[in-house]
């Protein structure tokens, strides 16, 4: 959880069912505004400009929902073909941040799509996840991915304050595989030389998990989250800052090199693997 003060708010939506342009997905469900991991890299803290929370510290505030559930039934039922393509869980917040133990926003929604028949993504840092695999399994084309940016629990802390260890999340991605469920990881942000050590050991992991597949990103340092990332950087890592910091310039030859590397890792555990740098 977030340290300091932290609010919460239930709010009623007036449409959940979304298209996305997000790529592979069709339609993006979004249970929540905001996001208690309050992870310091996070591009949708964007969103705070145009859902009132201008000014307010990103992973302080969560709006919760509560209608999300009614208005995807009515949307579901207006719609006068089938929803074609799959529905991401979310593409600007966790679906399964630890409000969702209480309010289960999310289990709802999944509970009408799968009445639907309609194909289901998830991306999500949280094992929570695992208690919905009975509704999961009975979606046709579900598929659940799990985002890791290492195995080093200090770098974890220090950029995802309030996500659970990756351990939990490799765990989950096992349990999800060993239930038929297709899985894959988003291995991002890689930050220069922090998250790098544990990256072999990491991808090793996930294959044995049974990933179908990876992606890899890089640390782009965009949407007003420059200064924290640079504040965390200074603090946590102030040896090592100057070095990341010029290795985030595009310029710098330190992805491209990193890019090499992690395909001759990936080709040896035999994943396919999509590089978003």
């Amino acid at each position: 959880m977030p340290k300091g003060d932290f609010r919460v708010r239930e709010v009623m939506a007036k449409s959940v069912l979304n298209p996305s342009r997000i790529g592979g997905v069709a339609y993006a469900i979004n249970p929540y505004v905001g996001c208690q991991h309050a992870c310091s890299y996070c591009y949708a803290r964007f969103m705070s400009r145009y859902t009132g929370h201008q000014g307010e510290r990103w992973g302080s505030f969560v709006d919760i929902k509560v209608n999300a559930a009614r208005v995807l039934q009515q949307q579901l039922r207006r719609r006068r073909n089938p929803v074609r393509g799959s529905v991401l869980f979310s593409s600007v917040t966790d679906a399964y941040q630890p409000l969702e133990r209480r309010y289960k926003v999310t289990r709802n929604c999944l509970e009408l799509l799968r009445n639907h028949g309609v194909p289901v993504s998830v991306l999500t840092k949280s094992d929570l996840v695992l208690r919905d695999l009975d509704l999961l399994g009975e979606i046709p084309d579900t598929e659940v991915g799990m985002t890791v940016i290492t195995l080093d629990e200090k770098v974890r802390r220090v950029f995802e304050a309030g996500a659970p260890p990756a351990e939990r999340r490799v765990a989950a991605l096992t349990e999800c595989a060993s239930q038929g469920i297709q899985t894959y990881a988003f291995v991002g942000p890689i930050i220069p030389y922090l998250s790098t050590p544990s990256l072999e050991d990491l991808i090793s992991q996930l294959a044995e998990s049974g990933v179908s597949y990876l992606f890899f990103d890089r640390l782009n340092i965009k949407y007003g989250n420059r200064l924290i990332i640079e504040e965390a950087l200074r603090t946590a890592f102030p040896k090592q800052s100057h070095d990341i910091l010029a290795a985030l310039q595009q310029t710098s030859l330190y992805y491209p090199q990193l890019r090499t590397e992690l395909e001759v890792i990936v080709r040896h555990h035999h994943l396919d693997a999509d590089f978003l740098f």
